[in-house]
């Protein structure tokens, strides 16, 4: 027998869900129902949360304009590697991200991190995005590029994958 060690019922109202309209909130962690969700750029905020949503958003060391520019960067490379149809993705984890992050140059390298990890776990591509030099593993993120793991030099910034060819 499986058991749950929480009630599964919304928050707000104490309906037991259905099959679809539920979702955590991510400030306060709270199961709710579509009746009680704000969703923003893919985020799911309770409508208690939404305030403080609100104040974070505005008093985050992280700007509206750095969020539009990690999000327009990895869209780049993600479009130039496995192609258009994953702007949901990208969008949602830098809307995010933002709520917790105080250090913009952190905030980038989880945000890039997280859509990297969404990517290999829901098999969009286990390598993305691939070595040019080793097609068979992904290069990693960090210090605002891209590397491969067996040579130390980073092979493109953030947003440049387009302009690598393989064999350079």
């Amino acid at each position: 027998m499986f058991i749950i060690p929480f009630e599964f019922k919304c928050s707000a109202c104490g309906r037991e869900p259905t099959i679809a309209g539920w979702s955590w909130c991510d400030i306060c962690s709270g199961l709710f129902c579509s009746d009680h969700l704000v969703v923003k750029k893919g985020v799911a905020t309770c409508e208690s949360c939404a305030a403080d949503r609100e104040r974070r958003e505005a008093s985050s060391g992280v700007s509206a304009g750095d969020e539009d520019r990690v999000v327009s960067l990895l869209r780049a490379d993600v479009e130039a590697t496995i192609g258009p149809g994953h702007d949901e993705t990208i969008i949602e984890a830098a809307a995010r991200h933002r709520l917790f992050a105080d250090d913009p140059v952190r905030y980038v390298a989880e945000v890039v991190d997280d859509a990297q990890q969404h990517f290999h776990d829901e098999f969009a591509d286990t390598t993305w995005p691939s070595c040019p030099c080793h097609p068979w593993h992904p290069l990693w993120f960090s210090d605002g590029w891209w590397r491969c793991e067996r040579i130390t030099d980073p092979i493109a910034p953030l947003g440049g994958l387009s302009k690598v060819k393989a064999d350079e």
